[in-house]
């Protein structure tokens, strides 16, 4: 098979090896597995959705992974649960997220009780309790027909036992603002001393433009830390900048006082550059807006 980069225009070969060096990224950040075990994801999915039945739909699988249609080369919005199992989850919303995304903007009586929900569980790094689990979740409504600020939820959550029974001890909802996916879950080690911290890309949207964020939380506490909230990915047909950027594993170097990137612009202003721009910008601690959702009620 010949080299895919030949015969390639200057602005593919960029891309090309940018994406390639990606690989290389992730692969240095010695991500942690998640865990298989069935009756373990049971019990995590149990412990969220105390009230409700659980089921495994046999056979369903949601695949939200896309493109733009005009520059699926440059612009890839994965989906990182798209070969996860998908479970049935039916009760009633138990909180104004899920409220919101079980509702149907044409009735104020409609709401589904049926979730979809893919999900990912490791062990929590460092927890006093060795059986305590990190779950990160993805699910929306069957048959509900939500406004866009609740299309979707995206969950993170500590589970515990306690005495033979699970319980969430800590939960974490992303912004569901024109969400539809995760992009990315990844448990590694970024500040150089063994710890293990979260990495969440999740989309977001709104008025001509589709991005996703990296999210960098701290585990350490016991709880849900955020250290970073800056965009991986944004996509403009709106007139505005479209780039794409991806941590750089030399970050570590730094303790995670800060956070340095790889940024990849396509265009600037609407604009579409002749040639992609490369630059290296590095955030310190702490830079983002929280991104733990803010909901409010939808009229």
């Amino acid at each position: 098979m010949g080299n895919p980069i030949l015969g390639q225009s200057p602005k593919r070969i960029a891309l090309a090896v940018f994406l390639y060096s990606l690989v290389g990224a992730s692969a240095t950040l010695s991500a942690t597995k998640p865990i298989t075990d069935e009756s373990l994801r049971m019990n995590a999915l149990r412990a969220v959705f105390p009230k409700a039945t659980i089921s495994l739909v046999v056979g369903r699988s949601i695949d939200n992974s896309w493109s733009p249609a005009r520059h699926s080369s440059e612009f890839l919005f994965p989906d990182a649960l798209a070969t996860e199992k998908v479970y049935r989850v039916v009760g009633p919303a138990s909180a104004p997220a899920e409220r919101c995304a079980a509702s149907d903007v044409l009735s104020d009586s409609s709401f589904s009780k049926i979730r979809e929900v893919r999900f990912e569980i490791f062990r929590w790094p460092r927890a006093a309790d060795p059986t305590s689990l990190l779950a990160v979740f993805q699910y929306k409504f069957r048959g509900a027909n939500p406004p866009m600020s609740c299309s979707s939820i995206a969950r993170l959550a500590r589970v515990t036992n306690t005495g033979g029974k699970w319980r969430e001890s800590a939960g974490f909802d992303l912004d569901t603002t024109h969400h539809s996916s995760i992009q990315r879950i990844e448990l590694t080690s970024l500040d150089g001393n063994h710890s293990q911290d979260l990495l969440i890309e999740s989309d977001w949207g709104g008025a001509g433009v589709v991005g996703t964020n990296l999210l960098v939380f701290s585990l350490t506490r016991d709880r849900f830390n955020q250290w970073l909230n800056v965009p991986s990915r944004v996509y403009s047909s709106a007139g505005g900048d479209s780039l794409v950027q991806e941590l750089d594993p030399g970050t570590m170097a730094y303790n995670a006082e800060r956070f340095c990137f790889r940024r990849i612009m396509f265009a600037k202003n609407g604009l579409w550059l002749s040639q992609p721009v490369e630059t290296h910008p590095c955030y310190p601690r702490f830079t983002g807006r929280s991104s733990k959702l803010r909901f409010y009620k939808v009229h």
